[in-house]
């Protein structure tokens, strides 16, 4: 019995530390752009329009095709989709741990939990990111471990399927099927390349769908060269200032710290040199601490440097969680071998907690504020938290987290439907058609009856608001405008504070009127359509 305990142990408190926040987690507002796109693009898909190709997408689909067949299978919802998300980190975890396992049950255990500590606070929206990241580690994990099997090629196989979820990860692919391939035999080579193929072959059917020109132009060039500009933030981050939009909001809604430390610019800029610098030791680090397993080792510490990528992009909080989820992760396990080599045998147990205490508390001491304070708050305070206030139209409810802004919702939804009828078409969209930095894209998810006017779901810099695009044709038929002020006062030091095409704003002064507004909205038709 008391060795069925131990080996059950790790398992008992992952899933404590998973289930705490979990209420809280599935209760947290849906308002973000990026969730709300994930659930409109899903829900758009069973109608068969597709992305990339009918509206405008910014990652290859595997994500939505993902939270699609469970919108097939168990109806449009945002449960639904939080639980593909919460799927999504079970996964990972299974694959921190796997990969963690040659050095210890505890260890691995150890691992995980670093990784959950940083990205609970998160909530459990279906992102892109973190599926590709849950693929990539799970996949890793099963070709480290394959040797001659057929698990070599189903780790291959989801290495790929990682790819269809985020381009950005295929260097860290290459890596490791790279440096597997160069130490083994003929025959598992070819079981990681039939392996491999099998997870990429979904582009060729995403290729047939919509065509190579808009696959290329959606997952390569609006992204890499007309979004990044006006999405970039300085490098290295300014330790006086938060460049982030979001960074900078928060500060102002939460207040002043009750921890002491670095000013909250201060801490995104310390935890972007500290995962620097672990990302860079951890590959050094074989060799100097003959760890054992060290081949295993080095290459899961390069598939650290190949995702820090993701953070140099945008060095914001989010994306600092987000990479350094997997690299501490990894130093949880360097610190686990050292403390074990150092602790007599009868108390060598207590290295693994030990190097998540260490670790946990470096980046908690490090970012009190955007470490610790976020992590406390989903483990203690809306872990308690079982519903929010929400809104319900169409047979859907979507949690917003705030009564007043709950009531807007709800008159702004009831004079759309006085004023539409099923198949019109409407756009969501800011005040200022200029500058399309952000945007509320649940809403076309509560307007299921209605089609978005627009292939320009999410508002992006460069994108919606550039020269040349399609915006304001679209707008030109569109049969109803809703749009809002709440992020006119975007600020950041890239392109996206900068005017782009005149045309849509123009459109939208000539041939709409004002029927309806609110402190954040306003609705608007057609003029001859405006006493209807």
């Amino acid at each position: 019995m008391g060795a069925r305990l131990v080996r059950a142990l790790p398992f008992l408190v992952t899933a404590a530390a998973v289930l705490i926040p979990l209420p809280g987690m599935l209760a947290m507002g849906a308002t973000a752009m990026e969730e709300g796109n994930v659930l409109v693009v899903a829900d758009l898909l069973l109608d068969g329009r597709w992305p990339n190709g009918d509206f405008e997408y910014l990652y290859p689909p595997g994500n939505v095709w993902v939270v699609g067949a469970a919108f097939w299978s168990l109806g449009p919802s945002v449960l639904v989709e939080r639980l593909v998300g919460l799927a999504y980190r079970v996964v990972l975890l299974w694959g921190l741990y796997r990969m963690a396992r040659p050095w210890g049950r505890g260890t691995a255990t150890a691992a995980a939990l670093t990784t959950w500590v940083l990205v609970a606070p998160f909530g459990l929206f279906a992102y892109s990111w973190l599926c590709g990241l849950a693929l990539l580690v799970a996949g890793t994990a099963l070709v480290l471990d394959g040797g001659a099997r057929r698990s070599s090629a189903v780790g291959a196989g989801l290495l790929g399927l990682a790819v269809f979820h985020q381009v950005v990860l295929a260097p860290a692919v290459l890596l490791v099927l790279a440096t597997e391939a160069w130490h083994t035999t003929r025959a598992r080579r070819r079981r990681l390349a039939t392996g491999l193929v099998s997870g990429l072959s979904p582009f060729l059917l995403h290729l047939v769908l919509v065509g190579p020109v808009a696959l290329f132009e959606g997952v390569v060039v609006d992204p890499v060269f007309r979004l990044r500009s006006g999405r970039r933030l300085p490098l290295p981050p300014d330790p006086s200032e938060s460049a982030d939009m979001f960074a900078r909001l928060d500060d102002m809604l939460r207040g002043p710290d009750p921890w002491p430390g670095l000013s909250r610019p201060a801490q995104v800029a310390a935890v972007f040199w500290l995962l620097l610098l672990v990302a860079v030791g951890m590959v050094l680090l074989p060799r100097l601490w003959r760890i054992p397993h060290r081949r295993r080792f080095t290459t899961l510490a390069l598939v650290g440097i190949a995702i820090v990528p993701m953070v140099m992009q945008r060095p914001s909080p989010n994306h600092l969680k987000f990479v350094g989820g997997y690299v501490f992760a990894i130093a949880t396990v360097a610190l686990a071998v050292a403390f074990g080599r150092r602790l007599p045998l009868s108390r060598r147990h207590l290295a693994a907690p030990l190097s998540l205490l260490a670790v946990v508390g470096l980046l908690f001491a490090v970012a009190p504020h955007h470490l610790g304070r976020f992590t406390v708050d989903a483990f203690t305070e809306r872990a308690a938290t079982w519903s929010t206030p929400s809104v319900t139209h169409a047979g859907r409810t979507l949690p917003v987290g705030d009564e007043a802004f709950a009531a807007e919702l709800d008159a702004l939804l009831a004079e759309v439907d006085a004023r539409t009828e099923p198949g019109d078409s409407v756009f969501v969209g800011p005040v200022d058609l200029t500058r399309t930095n952000y945007s509320e894209t649940f809403l076309y998810f509560l307007l299921p009856d209605l089609v978005p006017a627009s292939r320009h779901l999410e508002m992006n810099p460069g994108l919606a608001n550039r020269p040349g695009g399609t915006l304001a044709g679209e707008l030109a038929n569109a049969d109803l405008l809703i749009l809002t002020d709440r992020f006119d006062g975007w600020s950041e030091p890239n392109t996206s504070v900068e005017p782009g095409a005149p045309e849509p704003a123009r459109v939208a002064a000539d041939r709409f009127c004002e029927v309806w507004s609110s402190p954040f909205h306003v609705l608007l038709v057609p003029c001859g359509e405006r006493s209807s």
